[in-house]
Order: C-alpha cells, then sequence, then structure tokens
C-alpha cells in the first residue's frame, strides 16, 4: 500500500451551499446553455418550475465551495502539476433549483498506482442533498501524473 492509498475512506463533513441565481446565469453563459429556464424566473415558472432548474453540471461548481478536488489532492499531498480531471459522472435523482440549500459531502473511493508508479487515478464520491433528501451522486476520476526519477 502506498502513502496516498492510506487515503482511501476519507470523508469531508458535510456542509451546505445555496445555489445562487447569478452563478447559475454565469455558468450557463460560460457552458453556452440557451434555455432560459436556468436563469430567467418567468421562463421556469412557464414550464411548471418552482424556481430556476440548474443545469446538471452545475452541481460540480458547488463541490468548489464545499472541498474543491484541489482542496482535497493538497490535503493528500499531491502536487497539482500533472493532474487531470480526468472524468465525471452524474447520477441526478432529483432537480436542484435557485435558491436551495444543497448538502454536498465528498468520500476518497479508491486510490490506484498505473503505469509502474507513472500516474495515479484518484476515485472521489460526492453525494448532494437538498431537504434530506437525495438529489444526486458524481463520481470523479483525477489523474496524477508523477515526474520520472531522475537517472
Amino acid at each position: 500500500m502506498t502513502a496516498l492509498q492510506a487515503h482511501v475512506g476519507f470523508r469531508t463533513a458535510p456542509t451546505t451551499v445555496a445555489v445562487d441565481a447569478w452563478r447559475v446565469k454565469l455558468f450557463c453563459q460560460a457552458i453556452g446553455e440557451t434555455d432560459p429556464i436556468h436563469w430567467d424566473a418567468e421562463a421556469a415558472a412557464a414550464a411548471g418550475y418552482r424556481a430556476c432548474p440548474v443545469p446538471p453540471t452545475f452541481l460540480k461548481a458547488l463541490e468548489g465551495e464545499h472541498f474543491s478536488s484541489a482542496r482535497l489532492l493538497e490535503r493528500m499531498g499531491v502536487p497539482l502539476t500533472g493532474v487531470l480531471h480526468a472524468e465525471q459522472a452524474f447520477d441526478l435523482q432529483a432537480p436542484v433549483h435557485v435558491g436551495d440549500p444543497v448538502e454536498i459531502s465528498r468520500h476518497v473511493a479508491s486510490i490506484q498506482d498505473k503505469k509502474n508508479g507513472a500516474m495515479t487515478l484518484v476515485v472521489v464520491d460526492t453525494d448532494y442533498r437538498v431537504g434530506g433528501r437525495t438529489v444526486g451522486h458524481s463520481r470523479q476520476t483525477i489523474l496524477a501524473r508523477h515526474p520520472a526519477p531522475a537517472a
């Protein structure tokens, strides 16, 4: 077992992050989302929503306010140079809306060395809850490249 693998099972204490309308609008502009239901309360209401629903990947933006991947890697002693956000998948079980207080917690699910230690894959699970109810889950894979030892 490597020193990094000792971090498997680490869990962040849950914190709550409020979904801010302005951040959702900026996020939509950044990703090219053109459906006004995400930033226009009247359009959302006309479509039958109680408030503007957030795009599914907006949950990634909320992670940074809770315990960012960079902060997680720093805690584990992984230098941020050579780090790549390799993959992330979302499993959404209920919509999240502007104004919702989203409780977030993260868990280091696995750490695997690859290519004879040249890189490490860190898998982090994130849970999202609103009002005590699970609204989503994500699984992120982070790739950390390690410099070759000096010859």
